[in-house]
């Protein structure tokens, strides 16, 4: 591999590590495209040979997409673990990495505190406090629930160690069914419809395609034990909104913690906005403080092994 290459950034921010990029690898090229039209006026001359690609609100992953038709394009770096708004890459030309397990462990962290935060009645307490009440809440300890971890892979598996460590039974799903220290069942995505009704507590980590599309949806409520509890971190299009909704209304799930929505930012006429029993937040959940400079040491590392010719991290195949 020739150590003198082209390699464009696609992120809003890219001031927070282009210093450490450009200290870190001096041989390398580098420029920056910050929204849409910065995309495309890379595409002249070939464009880049390596494209490191972060989506966020202010920039979306559809804009970002054109970068793929960039003639020169050989690897793309995907910061984070979802590249849904790449997965018609040309798999022949271009090699596709994503950055999975970079922040896995913290956005397990969130799920868990978000967990406790339902499960503890706090969201109840809050209100309490804002209107001087002095009331009390029982809650049922976590360590005699059952969480079903649905896509037990990364972040999943994360989710798993802590639940364990809170002494709960924990059951997961994942592709492959290959065991986790701290799954007590591990089971393939063919038995999900029997573990729904087993489970207290659910948490989902699947990948957004067509399979998964509305997976969650108003026969799936119906097969969870009533009362469920429901956490979303993974994408919004795998749940039927309208389904959670009137599920949350019954009371068939009694609470849920949702990270993730099909329209974002959220549309201020959603339910979700004034529903007691709903703890959101803004896609926010694996983000520490400097989770875009953890991403771009991910992809200095791989870059590495891009110029030294050796096997990248995390390359996708499908």
């Amino acid at each position: 591999m020739t150590d003198s290459i082209r390699a464009l950034c696609i992120f809003d921010e890219p001031d927070l590590f282009s210093e450490m990029l450009e200290q870190r690898l001096p041989q390398v090229e580098f420029s920056y495209a910050t929204d849409g039209a910065g995309v495309l006026g890379a595409l002249e001359n070939g464009g880049p040979d390596v494209a490191f690609s972060i989506k966020h609100p202010d920039f979306p992953g559809e804009a970002q997409a054109p970068i793929l038709d960039a003639p020169n394009l050989k690897w793309l770096q995907v910061g984070g673990s979802g590249y849904e708004q790449f997965a018609h890459w040309d798999k022949e030309r271009i090699v596709l990495t994503n950055a999975v397990g970079v922040l896995s462990r913290f956005l397990a962290e969130t799920v868990t505190g978000a967990m406790l935060t339902l499960n503890g009645q706090f969201p109840g307490y809050i209100r309490q406090q804002k209107q001087k009440i002095w009331r009390t809440y029982g809650f049922r300890p976590v360590s005699d629930q059952t969480i079903l971890v649905i896509g037990a892979g990364q972040i999943g598996g994360f989710v798993a160690d802590n639940c364990k460590a809170l002494g709960m039974t924990v059951l997961g799903v994942r592709g492959s069914g290959r065991a986790h220290p701290n799954v007590d069942e591990m089971h393939t995505p063919d038995a999900l419809l029997e573990l729904l009704p087993r489970a207290d507590i659910i948490s989902v980590h699947v990948r957004a395609n067509e399979e998964t599309r509305k997976m969650f949806n108003e026969s799936t409520f119906a097969l969870m034990k009533r009362g469920v509890m429901f956490l979303n971190t993974a994408r919004g299009m795998v749940v039927d909104e309208q389904a959670l909704i009137a599920a949350l209304n019954s009371g068939q799930v009694s609470s849920a913690y949702l990270d993730v929505f099909e329209t974002e930012p959220l549309p201020t006429d959603s339910p979700f906005w004034e529903m007691d029993n709903v703890l959101l937040t803004p896609h926010a959940s694996d983000q520490v403080l400097d989770w875009p400079v953890r991403l771009a040491g991910f992809f200095a590392d791989n870059l590495e092994r891009w110029l030294r010719d050796e096997p990248l991290v995390n390359v996708l195949h499908s």
